[in-house]
């Protein structure tokens, strides 16, 4: 890899998690306001004529063009990132209340460890003990976030659980979609971003029409609209566009083991913003924070020597 294609990459991953570190407390205020199903898609339909247009401009008509061989694998690609990981997490976000910021951001953190598991599972690569048992304290170090030392805490707090595993869930979902940018080594990372969020909104307006029908999701008004432009404008323009056509060009460059490194990022910007908010960090919060991404970190370098 030569110098200009390592530091583009490094940059391109060092701003999506910056971007992305900062969303998660810019998304909890505005979850307050309109349900986590229909900002996703409002959002993303955003994102999908912003980038829609930037592609036309730069790629022309070809752009949008896709192969027959491709439409199923871009489909489900685009559903697990625009579609599956946003509504799981921020559905999880919404009901873990204050507490789901921070669960969202460093759970994210995760995605390298889950990555290997999930490329084992794909490529049959055993990925070794010491990896396994770095993910074990990785997990730990979730589990420390979560509880704040206190085990009881899901006994006290029952409404707990099913935020975790809807977060932990989405984790699955952003994996699939950062490893996937791998099967398409012919296509620009602007094409990849903008063909996967088109067909992700498809499936996120399928998906609403039912939970709507369900009384599960319920459309927002005008004046919620109002409320939350400023968070829609980050989170569509600045996290969505910029984030994740920076996160495309990283991992394209540095692929997604070391790509996906960055997303270390996440709940460090995520605890900075909090405590400048005024959120005060318990020492077992932080020592569960550290915890996790010094595991990922030592995971990552140990496997550079293999």
């Amino acid at each position: 890899m030569s110098k200009n294609k390592f530091l583009t990459g490094f940059c391109s991953c060092l701003i999506a998690g910056v971007m992305f570190g900062a969303q998660w407390p810019i998304a909890g205020s505005a979850l307050h306001v309109i349900d986590p199903y229909w900002f996703t898609l409002i959002r993303y339909l955003i994102v999908a004529i912003v980038l829609s247009v930037i592609l036309f401009l730069r790629e022309g008509k070809g752009g949008f063009t896709v192969n027959k061989s491709q439409l199923i694998g871009i489909y489900f690609l685009g559903t697990m990132a625009f579609c599956a990981y946003n509504f799981l997490v921020f559905a999880g976000q919404k009901m873990a209340g204050t507490q789901g910021t921070i669960l969202a951001s460093l759970l994210m953190a995760l995605i390298p460890m889950v990555s290997i598991l999930v490329l084992w599972v794909y490529k049959r690569e055993f990925p070794g003990w010491l990896t396994l048992s770095l993910i074990l304290v990785s997990l730990l170090g979730v589990f420390l976030v979560v509880t704040k030392g206190n085990i009881s805490i899901f006994q006290q707090e029952k409404n707990l659980l099913k935020p975790i595993i809807l977060i932990f869930l989405s984790v699955f979902a952003w994996v699939f979609y950062t490893i996937g940018v791998s099967h398409y080594p012919s296509w620009s990372p602007l094409k990849y971003t903008t063909l996967s969020c088109l067909f992700g909104n498809i499936s996120s307006i399928f998906v609403i029409i039912i939970l709507t029908k369900m009384n599960i999701s319920n459309a927002p008004s005008l004046s919620d609209l109002q409320s939350v432009q400023g968070q829609l404008l980050y989170m569509s323009i600045f996290s969505g566009v910029i984030g994740v056509l920076m996160w495309n060009v990283g991992n394209k460059f540095l692929g997604p083991q070391n790509g996906s490194l960055f997303m270390n990022l996440v709940p460090i910007v995520t605890f900075l913003v909090e405590v400048f908010l005024g959120y005060r960090i318990s020492a077992i919060e932080i020592f569960g924070a550290c915890l996790t991404i010094g595991a990922i970190v030592v995971n990552n370098l140990a496997r550079r020597k293999i």
